[in-house]
């Protein structure tokens, strides 16, 4: 009885139970289209976790850092959770938390015009065309990669990936390589702006494989509510509704 007389008169000072909402303050990496938009406070790995947990109670606060500093914000307890996590980030960082285990994954192509009629199947054939690539992938794409790139005087890196698909389509480079979700993002995005031709069709080349991603959280009741709400999403549709949210042209 005393229970539900507090309850009352806590409704009656204009309190509710989003009060008492659990935060979780989740770190991202600086912007990357469409993935994170940090300037909106959109994008897929927004809506994946907001769309998870909020119906639940949660309040989920966004904080973007430098990419590498994500990881350091949750090491010194800034932060509830970090996006962008794998099994090798957790163990070469020594993290310590909840994983969510693999919730999306970003997939690298290598894009070439469908004229041009290239047939690739190996990194070491892209060494004798113009490569224009994203900032930082030499680092990150193995060592066959780092060395098709260091012998091609054609390989350039920029961080502007809408410049990289612009340029594909207007015949500045031979190949493009990036993440799939980005280039559709901004092809999608070119097409809408009249700046290329939505029948020019490409190639894509399937060279560097998937890399897997999760969430660590330092809550194992979040992770759980979080693991158990993706699977309901998958089911329901909402988690692919996200995805194709951010693809509208056709």
């Amino acid at each position: 009885m005393f229970i539900k007389v507090s309850f009352f008169v806590l409704m009656l000072l204009g309190f509710s139970p989003n009060c008492l909402a659990e935060k979780l303050t989740v770190a991202f990496g600086s912007t990357l289209a469409p993935w994170v938009m940090s300037e909106s406070h959109d994008g897929i790995l927004i809506e994946l976790i907001s769309e998870a947990m909020v119906p639940l109670g949660y309040e989920v606060e966004k904080v973007y850092y430098p990419y590498a500093r994500r990881i350091k914000s949750y090491q010194l307890e800034e932060v509830d959770v970090v996006c962008d996590i794998n099994q090798n980030n957790i163990r070469n960082s020594k993290l310590k938390g909840h994983f969510s285990g693999i919730v999306y994954a970003y997939k690298n192509y290598a894009y070439s015009l469908k004229k041009r009629n290239y047939n690739f199947s190996k990194i070491s054939e892209l060494g004798q065309y113009s490569v224009l690539s994203w900032q930082g992938a030499r680092k990150q794409l193995g060592n066959a990669y780092d060395l098709m790139a260091a012998n091609n005087s054609s390989y350039i890196e920029t961080h502007n990936q809408k410049k990289q698909v612009k340029m594909l389509f207007m015949e500045r480079v031979d190949i493009i390589q990036l993440d799939m979700q980005i280039f559709e993002f901004y092809r999608s995005k070119l097409i809408e702006e009249k700046k290329i031709n939505t029948d020019i069709k490409v190639d894509r080349f399937s060279l560097f494989g998937a890399s897997p991603n999760g969430f660590l959280f330092r809550s194992i009741k979040a992770r759980d509510d979080f693991v158990k709400q993706i699977a309901l999403m998958k089911q329901d549709g909402r988690y692919d509704k996200i995805f194709n949210k951010y693809i509208t042209a056709n």
